[in-house]
Parts: C-alpha cells; sequence; structure tokens
C-alpha cells in the first residue's frame, strides 16, 4: 500500500536516519526544497547540512498520515507532527515523486504550525 510505503519513508526523517548522509541524498530528490516550520525556504543541500549538523533531536510523534495520488508517478502526503511532550504541533505536507531508479523521493516539504489537537 503506497500510504504506508510514504509513510515509512517519510517517518525515517523523524529518527537516526536524518544523520545518514547516504540516506537523505538518496530520499531528497536533486530539486528538493523545503518551507521550514518558521517560514524559511531552504534546499537540498541546505536541509542536509542542517540535519547532519542537529545536535540533538527531540523525538517526533506522527499521525492522521492522508495520502492523494496525483498520477504520473506523483503522490502528495498530509500528516501532523509534535514533540513526545506534545509541544511545537505542526500540518505538515509532502511531495513524492517516483523516480525512473525506481524508488521514492521528496521532492517538496512544508511544515506549518498548528493549533490544537486533531
Amino acid at each position: 500500500m503506497l500510504l504506508e510505503k510514504l509513510r515509512l519513508l517519510e517517518c525515517s526523517l523523524h529518527d537516526d536516519r536524518r544523520k545518514d548522509r547516504e540516506w537523505l541524498e538518496r530520499l531528497l530528490h536533486p530539486a528538493f526544497l523545503e518551507i521550514t516550520r518558521s517560514g524559511v525556504m531552504v534546499n537540498r543541500s541546505e536541509t542536509i547540512t542542517s540535519l547532519l549538523n542537529e545536535k540533538t533531536a527531540s523525538p517526533i510523534i506522527s499521525s492522521h498520515f492522508r495520502l492523494t495520488e496525483m498520477g504520473g508517478g506523483c503522490a502528495m502526503l498530509h500528516y501532523r507532527t509534535s514533540y513526545a511532550d506534545g509541544s511545537r504541533p505542526a500540518l505538515r505536507s509532502s511531495c513524492w515523486l517516483f523516480s525512473d531508479k525506481g524508488h521514492w523521493t521528496l521532492v517538496f516539504h512544508q511544515g506549518t504550525p498548528a493549533k490544537g489537537t486533531a
């Protein structure tokens, strides 16, 4: 099921794999862009550098995944996150493309602060 596959790939960016340069370079599309939770636009290189230099990451809880298949090997994943203590809730959207190498790559991600719970 595509939802489960993309959920697992997305959540790999919330655990120790976010410190694995080879994994990040495989997973993030060459044209990757992100609008961060704080409203800053960053590119693939900046994202990889930021993740690799992260001192400690609080555990991220992800939930309420929804998938929209848009055809042509493109899918949009929507979900919610927060830290384990419930702080920093966010709504998230990720656009995934199926690559010519036969795997899914993340081409765009946006996190927006959320109010309350879903």
